[in-house]
């Protein structure tokens, strides 16, 4: 069983499933609000399309987590959401340049 991420990891991937969980509800909460009022009215396509980001920060978040390769990319380009909030956003891509993270996605050697 593999042991526990370093605590820069599990911070980066919280970050992305807490933005991920909170499309989801901000989503939910429009619709809630929203539904019967006949003036506003959201299509399919924004559902699509907000669905579709929630599921990419909790992918990153999941990716980030268990250390795949696509993880580290995937996380940075979900980064770049964070950069409009400095003490955030450069909080986190300081931890995401450290090295326990970016030793957290290398593979183990085969002897």
């Amino acid at each position: 069983m593999k042991r526990r991420p370093p605590a820069c990891v599990a911070t980066v991937a919280r970050t992305h499933w807490i933005v991920g969980l909170a499309i989801v509800g901000g989503v939910a909460l429009c619709h809630w609000l929203t539904r019967r009022l006949p003036m506003i009215e959201f299509g399919p396509r924004t559902y699509a399309i907000t669905g579709g980001l929630a599921a990419l920060y909790l992918l990153a978040g999941t990716l980030v987590w268990f250390g795949a390769p696509f993880g580290r990319l995937l996380s940075r380009i979900c980064g770049l959401l964070y950069l409009s909030r400095p003490r955030l956003g450069s909080h986190l891509w300081e931890m995401m340049d450290s090295a326990d993270f970016q030793s957290h996605f290398r593979r183990p050697s085969v002897p």
